[in-house]
């Protein structure tokens, strides 16, 4: 990636791996103007990609307890269910 700012982050594999860094790395990109070449902006797009698959299964994977747990009991005190779900 060229940029004015020498203090940007290079899109390397400990970048893409992580989605905290490759949002990191999207503000310092955007910040310094950088120009990010056709491969590895396609390596960011499936980093990202993946990232927001990953955090739709956690999403998915909290459902599926709060069924499994509570989904044959779910007229029983539906505010105390609740209010678990919400602190778990």
């Amino acid at each position: 990636m060229l940029a004015a700012n020498a203090h940007t982050t290079n899109l390397d594999a400990s970048v893409l791996g992580n989605c905290d860094a490759l949002t990191s790395f999207a503000r310092n990109a955007d910040h310094n103007d950088a120009q990010i070449s056709s491969a590895q902006m396609k390596g960011y797009v499936d980093a990202r990609v993946a990232c927001q698959v990953q955090h739709q299964d956690q999403h998915l994977q909290s459902e599926k307890y709060f069924l499994k747990k509570y989904g044959s009991d779910r007229d029983t005190n539906a505010e105390a269910i609740l209010n678990e779900y919400i602190a778990h």
